[in-house]
């Protein structure tokens, strides 16, 4: 009756009221005073430059000596240290979030009862969280594909406009993405039929629950938590042309293993080769327990009306898979899509570029080329065919998969 009662009475409270006005006057402080510093340090905004020229400058004095900024510089109507201005233009972002969590704060407290705003103050640490993490390097990335960028260049960064885009669709860059695209696909292509056949068969071969085979699937699902670094640096010496285990093997049945990791033929199928290793005994475990879900009645059912083993597992358990399936799919194929440690390990996308796939020739554009505008344009292309392809994948499923159980 109580918190009925308190429900009950008009909002907002006079506390309420006078929070929410203090909330509007810090938000729209911090979110000035961002906005500002972004605009003079992030967007390098023309009428700002001359400012943020001397925030520059100072920052380079301070660098040589090894001493603190100095300085103050003249905003026309106010004298502000320069060592104040170069830390907003280095917190921006994170001033203008605080602004935006101020003003939200403070429509809430005129929209919601304090009982609720409550459990509103609960989750602002991670949206915070997501906001700053998550979120802004999306944003950010955007725009840096619009400026002219590099790793090693200090002076500030100019706007192009559609420079890097006209260089990934008209011009040398083109011939480049599409055969990482190619390579990106094949691999995927591999990597999803390796998880979702290999990790249904094994799981079907598994499915006993006693303690040997319990034993077996713990065996074959224990590379899963292996680093890929690790597991990679092994299967180099695993995958060595001339003294690798696996040409060991197959010389004992008279067959001349290839160079797998330095021959363009065989070298994504030497990755492929640790994919298949690190992700069907997970696939299984998936699998395993949809299997474990399914009603014992539907197979008993089936039995007594003459449904032989590959009838059953046709009729009743694909169909009931499907939704495990779905889940597969799409989680594998984004990470397949963004695949990069494996093969920066073993290959670093050779010989040549037979390995070079998408993720890889992002960080080769930023970290050996120095071309991190270039390499956010990619980026951001590469976002949203994932973006698409998801999507679409997501929408045919809520036509064609049943998650009826």
């Amino acid at each position: 009756m109580r918190n009925q009662n308190h429900l009950a009475k008009p909002y907002p409270t006079k506390g309420a009221r006078a929070a929410s006005v203090v909330l509007f006057i810090l938000s729209a402080l911090f979110i000035a005073v961002g906005v500002y510093g972004w605009l003079m340090g992030d967007w390098n905004l023309e009428s700002l430059r001359p400012i943020s020229a001397q925030v520059y400058e100072a920052r380079r004095i301070a660098r040589s000596f090894e001493q603190p900024i100095t300085g103050t510089v003249d905003l026309g109507w106010i004298t502000v240290p320069l060592r104040f201005l170069s830390g907003i233009m280095n917190n921006a972002i994170l001033i203008i979030i605080f602004g935006i969590t101020f003003l939200v704060n403070a429509i809430m407290l005129r929209l919601q009862p304090w009982e609720r705003m409550k459990d509103f103050f609960c989750v602002q640490p991670a949206l915070i969280f997501f906001l700053l993490f998550v979120y802004y390097p999306v944003i950010d990335l955007v725009r840096i594909s619009f400026t002219d960028m590099r790793m090693l260049v200090a002076d500030p960064q100019e706007f192009i406009g559609l420079k890097n885009y006209e260089w990934l669709f008209f011009r040398t860059g083109w011939t480049r993405f599409s055969e990482s695209l190619i390579i990106t696909i094949r691999y995927t292509f591999w990597e999803l039929f390796i998880t979702l056949v290999g990790g249904l068969l094994l799981a079907l071969l598994y499915n006993r629950m006693n303690k040997a085979f319990s034993a077996m699937r713990a065996v074959v699902f224990m590379p899963r938590y292996i680093a890929v670094a690790t597991s990679a640096v092994v299967f180099i010496w695993i995958l060595h042309g001339n003294y690798g285990i696996l040409n060991y093997a197959l010389s004992l049945f008279g067959i001349r293993g290839p160079k797998w990791l330095t021959q363009a033929d065989t070298a994504l199928m030497g990755i492929l080769i640790l994919t298949a290793w690190r992700v069907t005994g997970y696939a299984m475990m998936i699998y395993l327990s949809a299997m474990q879900g399914i009603p014992k009645d539907y197979y008993e059912a089936a039995a007594i009306d003459g449904a032989d083993g590959v009838q059953r597992f046709r009729y009743i358990t694909l169909p009931m898979l499907a939704p495990t399936t779905l889940f597969l799919f799409v989680t594998t194929f984004i990470a397949s899509m963004k695949v990069f440690q494996s093969v920066d390990v073993m290959t670093g996308g050779g010989p040549g570029t037979a390995t070079n796939v998408l993720v890889q020739w992002i960080y080769n554009l930023s970290f050996r080329d120095f071309r991190a505008a270039r390499s956010a344009a990619v980026s951001v292309i590469f976002f949203i065919i994932l973006l698409v392809c998801t999507a679409a994948t997501m929408r045919w499923s809520n036509r064609s998969v049943s998650y009826d159980s």
